[in-house]
């Protein structure tokens, strides 16, 4: 008896030593690696993620492997066949690039696309090694690497050949791209100064499109944008330009107040009649740059005319802890007169009851500032109040903001509405008195003829009283009967 008590005993001991060794290795398997603690029997098993399905062609094949190759993953390579590819040249502590909850991101924070490697390297701790970036699709003649907004400093060219352009970076980090090396465009038939790459070069002609003929025109759409950006993001915008013109036509781009955001993917280009062609705008925000809303202009000119796309870049920060909105209560202000805008403010934080620093004014799209005031006042969650702003008299006729900012020690949000400055002329004025003396007339002759109307009703109703009361009256003879002498 006490034989059988021993053999179920040891049975029982290696079912479990069995079904503990069986689910370790599952689990090893499904996560990629376990940790072993101070304890050879305490075993704890980390759950971690690596996300690369956006990815294809060679990409990494990152599962099946133990933990000391995480630590140290050499020849990572990420590739979308249709843009390019990133290879590194170092080792890469996959461990360390993970969140809190132990997943590498690379879907989410590593951007591959047309002409574009974008990293957000705050989500990929570890991702700033040397690297060889491959662009597919690329057709510049002399093409320029623009990392975070301006040229390259540590960008080495590898090769160019077949619309691949291979660089090698000492550092991966942030953004790149490629645009064509900005020369001056050509004279005749469309030239100018030229506008490489965010406004340098010869300055805009002053022609307009006034100047536009048959023979040489083009438009652009859309002629208006605006882009909300977070600090530390990038963002391509496309504008589209039509030759209208029967004349070929040479087109050079100039950047004015945000050549330290958007940077055209080329200065120059020509248009056959007819043709068109979608500029493409590079813009990036470093994570340096201030809060605060930025205006600006996208000029597209020739030697015979040019047209601009009015722009508005608002940046952000990248956590945002208040909300702000501004309405413009009248849209069209004479010179010299008054724009009013309410403003209100939701506090997203925790903090209660605490003094914001608000600031608003008056700017136009080349931000001249023309009016400005400054109030500190306590904000507990929300808080609404109209403001107004008294515009100079010499103001110019055109198309102004009423940007409205608020701050709190390094933390600030801001928001803007449009408004227009017109001024009425002498003739408008006569022409708008004349209206209004011609309604008064017309409201004075409809009120005659409603008393005249009214006066004839009542009349005529007398009348017929009068007639019906004679035609209802028995008529006495004219004669009296006389009566006789005796009964």
């Amino acid at each position: 008896m006490r034989g059988t008590i021993r053999h179920f005993d040891f049975n029982k001991k290696f079912i479990l030593l069995f079904l503990i060794f069986l689910n370790f290795g599952f689990v090893f398997a499904l996560t990629g690696f376990a940790t072993e603690q101070i304890s050879p029997s305490n075993v704890s098993v980390t759950a971690f993620q690596i996300l690369r399905n956006t990815f294809n062609g060679s990409t990494t094949n990152f599962t099946g492997f133990n933990e000391s190759k995480y630590l140290n993953f050499s020849s990572v390579v990420l590739e979308k066949t249709s843009y390019g590819k990133v290879s590194f040249l170092e080792g890469l502590n996959l461990v360390a690039m993970a969140n809190s909850s132990n997943i590498v991101d690379f879907d989410s924070y590593f951007n591959i696309s047309s002409n574009l490697i974008d990293i957000t390297d705050s989500k990929l701790p570890g991702i700033n090694k040397t690297a060889e970036i491959s662009l597919y699709g690329i057709s510049f003649t002399t093409p320029q690497v623009m990392h975070n907004g301006v040229l390259c400093s540590d960008c080495t060219l590898v090769s160019y050949s077949g619309g691949i352009y291979k660089f090698d970076v000492s550092v991966l980090l942030g953004t790149y791209w490629l645009r064509e090396t900005p020369t001056t465009p050509p004279a005749g038939g469309g030239g100018g100064g030229g506008g490489g790459g965010g406004g340098g070069g010869a300055s805009t002609p002053t022609t307009s499109t006034s100047n536009a003929t048959r023979e040489y025109n083009f438009s652009i759409n859309p002629d208006h944008f605006v882009l909300d950006m977070k600090r530390g993001t990038y963002y391509q915008k496309h504008i589209n330009v039509t030759n209208v013109g029967t004349n070929p036509i040479s087109i050079a781009i100039s950047v004015e107040g945000l050549s330290e955001f958007i940077f055209p993917e080329e200065s120059a280009f020509t248009l056959k009649s007819g043709e068109s062609k979608d500029v493409r705008l590079d813009v990036y925000i470093s994570n340096s740059r201030a809060a605060g809303v930025y205006p600006g202009n996208i000029t597209f000119f020739s030697s015979q005319l040019s047209k601009k796309a009015s722009s508005l870049l608002i940046v952000n920060n990248q956590d945002v802890f208040f909300d702000i909105r501004t309405e413009v209560l009248k849209k069209y202000i004479p010179p010299g007169g008054r724009v009013s805008a309410n403003v209100s403010l939701i506090n997203k934080g925790d903090l209660r009851n605490f003094d914001v620093h608000l600031e608003y004014k008056a700017i136009d799209y080349n931000n001249n500032i023309y009016t400005i005031k400054k109030e500190d006042f306590a904000i507990d969650q929300n808080y609404t109040g109209i403001f107004f702003l008294d515009l100079p008299k010499g103001m110019k006729i055109g198309d102004y903001l009423f940007f409205a900012q608020v701050n709190y020690k390094n933390v600030s949000a801001s928001s803007y509405d449009t408004f227009v400055v017109e001024e009425v002329s002498t003739a408008s004025w006569f022409l708008l008195i004349l209206i209004i003396l011609l309604a008064m007339y017309v409201a004075y002759r409809i009120y005659k003829h409603q008393k005249a109307s009214l006066f004839s009703k009542t009349f005529s109703g007398k009348g017929n009283a009068k007639g019906s009361s004679g035609e209802n009256r028995k008529e006495l003879p004219e004669e009296v009967p006389e009566l006789p002498d005796e009964f």
